[in-house]
């Protein structure tokens, strides 16, 4: 093994700073608890016993803790390689650590539906231990769900850490620990008063840079190779800025102007700045002196952990927002809407949706850098592709940044024209993009590394992405969630929190590629459905679709009526009639994308087609074909055996 890939054992002096620092934690979050039961409560708003309250912040500082370490040896085991497929056995004696400290975020996870809920609505915890209560306090508290789903990800993590020994298995661990760590920050005090949707959207961006950044860190410190502390060098600069930029704009809308000097809780912000300080001048350290393994990593997994104690704490203590009046449109929305809309307002510029604007920047900057990687590597991809994902994300920019978002939200027949073009039409357009093949084009992977062709193709060939991207599995998804989210009281649910509005707009985006994808993808060259069966597929949702739409058309029964109805939007005077003009906009919608799809498709049935048969016309006429000869042979063959059979037959009639 080369010195670049040798590991090196932590030092001493590391590990005892590690255990004092985690040991600092929970010794700053106990005097947080302890602080927060002598202040008085909010007014107007019940406060939990100082009991409850250090229970919810030693689960929330253990829960953070563990599934950090978790995630993190998971990026152990996915950084030491793999062989057909499988973790090397180093990579397996990370991925059993991964699974025995996923049992402590299980326990505190658990614990955590319990206690937060308690705590959020200002009642013991003795309160919410019954399964009645707990059930009800569950779904009446966002934060309490989010738990849930975190002990659920951290109990497939302890079955998968005992089990698997499969590359892809700790890649899905990974991912979706992300993804329930996310949810927990989504359903915090951002979620509360003024700009609340630019606060979520901060949280967002913030957890999907942080989270990484930190899990890298420990993935890289724990491999110990030089190997790896260069890949972290490399990316962790990009991960910081863009965390300390979310978190910015988390600290702005929560100090709702108050001096970060003047609160408790701006203390916390200034706390979490000092470390995205110290964090920075970490990796300039690194930049002039080497990225190395041992201390020069180990610095930033110390930080990590100072920097999820005063996550916790800033979690728990509240905020200057929450003195602030609001609206019932400000709680649900984070803004007014007060005029109605008119075309010079839909189409100009509005309240934009500032994670989709950040998502359509990555998602081309993305493509665009992978495009001219593999031009350089010798492996040009077509530039109409290009074009169409361009064309693709642009247009979701267009909904995001114009009024159509803001008026989306308090108007359902703006949300469907939204939400159906986000459904069919977007789909439509980042399919024909290729984005799987670009990955694979522009893959170049240095000897030892696990490169992120190999890493897809592990990842397709896992079981959760072949069920989930099957073409009956794609079709049930695409066809059935209409009418679950629409006709079902999760509509209203999802209305009233801005994470679970841009949740449904992800989830209609992602059903809508994996249907599409099986229609007019360019990913699955090599195992494609035939055409015959892609335009069965096509033509048999339409009918569902315009049943969606003329339901929604017809109905008597208002859909959504909890959020529209709280909500009274001034200029809407007839909720029914409302209704029934979105429905018109849903048909119309709904039909117009899939006649494009099925011009696509003929177009590469034809193409296909008509390669198909110049490849076999070629071959026949360079003679590397030969099964007309053979065909027209065999037709012979059968001639000249009806003849034979002919002549017998009259010759035994006439012969005595």
């Amino acid at each position: 093994m080369s010195t670049s890939h040798a590991p090196r054992i932590p030092s001493t002096a590391l590990l005892v700073a590690l255990a004092a620092v985690v040991v600092g934690a929970y010794v700053t979050v106990w005097l947080v608890g302890l602080d927060l039961a002598v202040r008085p409560p909010l007014p107007a708003r019940l406060q939990a016993d100082d009991v409850t309250g250090l229970v919810s912040l030693i689960g929330d500082l253990t829960a953070r803790l563990s599934a950090i370490g978790a995630l993190g040896f998971c990026v152990a085991a996915l950084g030491s390689g793999m062989t057909e497929g499988t973790l090397s056995e180093r990579g397996h004696r990370f991925a059993a650590a991964a699974g025995r400290l996923a049992q402590v975020w299980f326990a505190a996870s658990v614990l955590n539906t319990f206690a937060n809920p308690a705590y959020v609505n200002g009642v013991g915890l003795h309160t919410t231990l019954t399964p009645a209560t707990w059930w009800i306090f569950l779904w009446a508290s966002p934060s309490a769900l989010a738990w849930l789903a975190s002990a659920l990800v951290a109990l497939g993590c302890v079955v998968a850490g005992y089990l698997s020994r499969r590359w892809a298995t700790f890649a899905w661990c990974w991912g979706l620990g992300v993804a329930a760590l996310l949810f927990v920050a989504v359903t915090g005090n951002v979620t509360v008063g003024l700009n609340h949707d630019w606060a979520t959207d901060a949280a967002v961006i913030a957890t999907l840079t942080a989270v990484p950044l930190m899990t890298l860190a420990l993935g890289a410190w724990l491999l110990g190779t030089e190997d790896a502390a260069r890949r972290y060098q490399r990316i962790a600069l990009p991960l910081l800025v863009t965390a300390i930029a979310g978190q910015s704009l988390i600290a702005w809308q929560q100090l709702a102007g108050v001096s970060p000097t003047a609160t408790p809780y701006g203390g916390w912000q200034l706390a979490m700045a000092g470390i995205a300080a110290l964090w920075t001048l970490s990796w300039v350290v690194r930049a002039l002196r080497g990225p190395r393994p041992g201390w020069g990593i180990g610095r930033d997994v110390l930080l990590a952990v100072a920097y999820l104690a005063c996550l916790t704490a800033e979690n728990h203590v509240p905020p200057p927002r929450f003195l602030e009046p609001q609206t019932v449109m400000i709680n649900y929305l984070g803004y007014q809407v007060q005029v109605g809309p008119t075309i010079e307002r839909l189409v100009s510029l509005g309240r934009p949706n500032l994670l989709w604007v950040v998502i359509v920047v990555v998602a081309i900057g993305w493509y665009v850098t992978a495009w001219l990687r593999a031009r350089r590597l010798g492996r040009p991809y077509p530039a109409l592709r290009l074009l169409a994902w361009c064309a693709a994300w642009a247009l979701t920019l267009f909904l995001a940044v114009t009024g159509l978002w803001e008026y989306s939200t308090v108007q359902y027949t703006w949300h469907m024209v939204v939400h159906m073009t986000i459904n069919m039409m977007v789909p439509v357009l980042a399919v024909l993009g290729g984005p799987l093949g670009l990955i694979r084009a522009a893959s170049d992977p240095a000897p030892g590394r696990v490169g992120a062709a190999a890493a897809l193709d592990a990842l397709e060939a896992s079981r959760p992405w072949q069920v989930l991207t099957s073409p009956l599995v794609a079709w049930l998804l695409y066809v059935g969630s209409l009418f679950v989210v629409y006709f079902t009281p999760a509509f209203s649910y999802l209305m009233k929190y801005h994470w679970a509005h841009q949740l449904m707009l992800l989830f209609f985006m992602a059903t809508g590629y994996l249907f599409f994808d099986h229609i007019i993808g360019t990913d699955k060259a090599g195992r494609q459905l035939p055409h015959l069966l892609k335009l069965a597929l096509v033509i048999s949702i339409m009918p569902f679709h315009a049943i969606f739409a003329v339901s929604i058309l017809s109905s008597r029964t208002l859909i959504g009526a909890d959020f529209y109805e709280t909500l009274a939007v001034p200029w809407i005077t007839d909720l029914l009639a409302e209704q029934n003009t979105a429905g018109q906009a849903t048909w119309f919608l709904g039909e117009v994308p899939l006649f494009l799809v099925i011009a696509v498709l003929a177009a590469q049935w034809f193409r296909q087609d008509s390669k198909d048969a110049a490849e076999i016309d070629a071959a026949d006429d360079s003679g590397d074909d030969d099964s007309f000869d053979a065909y027209n042979d065999m037709l012979a063959e059968l001639a000249r055996r009806d003849r034979q059979a002919d002549l017998d037959e009259h010759r035994a009639r006439f012969t005595p």
